[in-house]
């Protein structure tokens, strides 16, 4: 009985090591901000789009959370990370699927079924997109710490709903809402699963070097003062622009990358042409017609035509 009581408390410790813990705050707000975007599908549904996006947005807020919640309480495991992707997943890729969706059906109506089916191939490509950008998030880049390897879907799913917010607030025509909506949810779809590199802890660097602390410092100040100018209207006029100029980043990035591999191609070509060109050494020692006598091939065929004379009794 002694041994069989020891080797059950063997297996009970054995199992509260394999058992990690979770981080009951930080699961707390990812669970919040999927809550945020279902809630987002049943106001987009309801036709209340404006509602819809502000709900993505908190759930945004959520998920910037989550993640220094649980760094800071040293307590970042598994768990949270499938939980904050499936949440994600839902919130940023699901929702703003959604939302487009509905603001084409109800554009379209009941006499468009054209725009209406349009709608629906949009919204699927984009979660779909999402999905695969977050897989190989978790894969292979968990542990790069610069840059993201593509646009993060709560960027993409955002820039939707901050468009749909500038839209709505200043009553653009249906041209907007229709012509630009799904066209930009397929753009964001491709910048998704592409490589274009978006900064990640690099931003962390910029605002912390001490050698850019005045200019950043003034457009700081610049920015707070328009912030505060513009968002005693509507946070509206102000979140587009910021999401849109996050996607822009990644782009500018790329394109100076280009540049730069193009103009680096073009200077080893220069080098290339400019190089004196290199002769073969096999060329150099090959004799030429004019070199019998000096190795002696002239000498021996002027005795041999001397001694066939002699032979032959010519006079000399």
């Amino acid at each position: 009985m002694s041994r069989f009581r020891i080797r059950r408390r063997r297996n009970r410790r054995r199992r509260r090591s394999r058992r990690r813990p979770i981080n009951v705050l930080a699961s707390a707000l990812t669970t919040a901000g999927l809550c945020a975007g279902i809630g987002s599908m049943f106001a987009a549904v309801n036709g209340e789009f404006a509602r819809a996006s502000y709900l993505i947005i908190i759930a945004i807020v959520f998920d910037m959370l989550d993640g220094p919640m649980a760094k800071l309480t040293n307590s970042v495991s598994e768990f949270g990370k499938q939980l904050d992707s499936l949440c994600d997943l839902v919130s940023f890729g699901a929702a703003p699927a959604v939302l487009v969706y509905a603001v084409y059906v109800d554009e379209a109506g009941a006499s468009d079924a054209f725009l209406a089916q349009a709608g629906s191939v949009m919204a699927i490509i984009f979660p779909v997109c999402g999905a695969l950008r977050l897989a190989r998030f978790t894969l292979y880049q968990t542990e790069k710490r610069d840059y993201f390897v593509g646009l993060p879907i709560p960027a993409a799913g955002g820039t939707l709903a901050a468009y749909v917010l500038f839209v709505h607030y200043f009553e653009m025509p249906q041209l907007f809402w229709v012509a630009v909506l799904g066209p930009m949810s397929l753009g964001l779809a491709f910048l998704m699963v592409s490589t274009a590199p978006y900064p990640k802890d690099r931003i962390k660097t910029v605002i912390l070097a001490p050698r850019y602390g005045f200019r950043l410092l003034l457009v700081a100040a610049v920015a707070i003062a328009v912030f505060i100018s513009v968002s005693d209207e509507s946070p509206a006029v102000v979140l587009f622009p910021l999401m849109f100029a996050y996607v822009l980043l990644g782009l500018y990035d790329v394109g100076r990358g280009y540049l730069r591999r193009r103009s680096l191609r073009a200077m080893e070509s220069e080098e290339v042409t400019d190089a004196p060109p290199v002769l073969d050494e096999r060329e150099d020692r090959q004799p030429g017609p004019d070199m019998g006598d000096s190795t002696g091939n002239g000498a021996k065929a002027s005795s041999g035509d001397g001694g066939f004379e002699e032979q032959r009794g010519w006079p000399s």
